[in-house]
């Protein structure tokens, strides 16, 4: 048994509390939940069948707006999960949405890493779309299984062309600022020497 030492009206939506038990932050609850079950500050309550009453009440509601965001925003599993708790769900509300919301296909971060890698490989080196997918939130093992599909392709010699016309290569500083372009842009030193290489030639 707990005690609710404090109820308080949410900033940011004022159709959810803020629960405190024993002087500590507990969850966040529908003022449905509050008013129906008769909830008040100093009351001692079980947490077992508080937890009941905020799952059920809040399941549905969350799940829908899970939805809702996730058809404007095509988040990752990490930027939902932020949007949930930051609405006020609480861990156990927001596991369940989460795991819904996969079970659907409606969060996929490896789909999303592939379609990232697909969007990107053209004008991005592999370590700059990792960086960028690891800045996202997405695992690791997910982003390498994604960066599978990535080929060897023209993107850095295009880049080095479109930064290099009109400059001089045999000048080194030049160079260097060209080079330091291509690897901020994620290509790694074999591809930039192939590309600095084809540029030469050409350019003799």
């Amino acid at each position: 048994m707990a005690i609710i030492t404090k109820i308080s009206t949410q900033a940011k939506n004022i159709d959810r509390c803020n629960l405190y038990l024993d002087g500590t932050f507990y969850a966040g609850v529908s003022k449905f939940v509050i008013l129906q079950n008769h909830i008040k500050e100093n009351q001692e309550i079980d947490e077992e069948n508080l937890n009941k009453l905020i799952f059920e009440s809040d399941k549905d509601q969350a799940f829908n707006w899970a939805v809702d965001y996730v058809c404007k925003y095509l988040p990752v599993e990490k930027q939902l999960r932020k949007k949930l708790y930051d609405k006020g769900y609480s861990k156990q509300i927001v596991a369940y949405v989460i795991e819904k919301c996969k079970s659907y296909g409606y969060i996929d971060d490896y789909q999303f890493a592939l379609s990232y890698v697909d969007q990107n490989k053209f004008i991005k080196g592999k370590l700059k779309i990792k960086a960028e997918l690891i800045q996202k939130g997405i695992n690791e093992d997910n982003i390498d299984k994604a960066l599978d599909n990535y080929e060897e392709n023209d993107g850095c010699l295009i880049l080095a062309r479109k930064k290099a016309k009109n400059m001089d290569l045999e000048d080194p500083k030049k160079l260097a600022s060209l080079m330091r372009f291509l690897q901020y842009r994620g290509y790694n030193y074999e591809e930039i020497n192939r590309a600095i290489s084809s540029l030469k030639d050409n350019y003799d």
